[in-house]
C-alpha cells in the first residue's frame, strides 16, 4: 500500500449524519468520518464522472486513521480502493485546485507524510496473493 507523495488520490469524505449534526462536529469524534480513497493514474484524455470510482469496488483496504490535512483528527475510517482509475493530465490540473475558490489556486504539496502504523490494523477485502 505504498504511495509516493506525488501520487494522485481522490478523497471522498463522508460524516456520520446519524450521530452528528455536521462535518465540524463529526471530525472531532472517533466514529465521525469515513473517507473513500481512490488512487489515480494520469493517462487518458477524458472520462465520465462515474469513472472516478474503480470498476471493482470489492477490492479495498480499510483502516482507522486521520484526516490528511491539519488538524489531522484521528476520526476517519479509511477505505482505499486497490484498483487505480485513469484520468488525463488536463483533468489532473482541473482537479488539483479547490472548486469553491474563485481564483482556483492550485493545490500543491498538500499531502501528509506516511505515518507509522502505531498498532493499527489494515484490513483487506481480498487475499494479497
Amino acid at each position: 500500500m505504498q504511495t509516493k507523495p506525488k501520487s494522485k488520490k481522490l478523497h471522498v469524505v463522508h460524516y456520520n449524519s446519524e450521530l452528528y449534526p455536521n462535518m465540524s462536529t463529526a471530525m472531532t469524534q472517533k466514529d465521525g468520518l469515513a473517507v473513500l480513497g481512490i488512487l489515480i493514474k494520469v493517462l487518458i484524455p477524458g472520462f465520465d464522472v462515474q469513472s472516478l470510482l474503480p470498476k471493482d469496488l470489492g477490492r479495498y483496504y480499510r483502516y482507522n486513521g486521520s484526516l490528511t490535512t491539519p488538524p489531522c483528527y484521528q476520526s476517519v475510517i479509511w477505505t482505499l480502493f486497490h484498483e487505480r482509475v485513469q484520468i488525463s493530465q488536463a483533468q489532473t490540473i482541473l482537479y488539483s485546485s479547490k472548486a469553491e475558490e474563485h481564483d482556483r489556486m492550485p493545490l500543491q504539496d498538500n499531502y501528509r507524510t506516511t505515518q507509522l502504523l502505531n498498532h493499527r490494523v489494515i484490513f483487506t477485502s481480498f487475499s494479497a496473493g
